[in-house]
């Protein structure tokens, strides 16, 4: 579980709040006007995060991607049109219905 502490304690103890984030690896909530303001992570955890959240944008792009090529693919085949196309063929194919 994380640790809350207010804005004042935070403030007055950054120093072993930083160490105790270090060794404990838990990032701490700090409070300010008795809402939750803003979270410390231990660097690596926050760097993680970063990477796997790019990984997971990149996943979903990719199956977007090819989703799209599917129906795009299926649309072709159905209106009989002749493939591979140019992208400017593609592009005014889009544009023109």
């Amino acid at each position: 579980m994380m640790q809350i502490v207010s804005i004042s304690e935070a403030r007055n103890n950054l120093a072993k709040l930083i160490q105790n984030i270090k060794i404990t690896k838990k990032p701490i909530i700090i409070v300010q006007d008795s809402s939750p303001s803003v979270i410390i992570y231990p660097y690596d955890e926050a760097f993680e995060n970063e990477k796997k959240q790019q990984q997971l944008f990149q996943i979903r792009f990719e199956s977007l991607l090819s989703e799209g090529k599917k129906i795009g693919r299926k649309y072709l085949d159905e209106n009989k049109i002749s493939q591979p196309l140019s992208e400017e063929e593609a592009y005014n194919l889009i544009k023109n219905g």
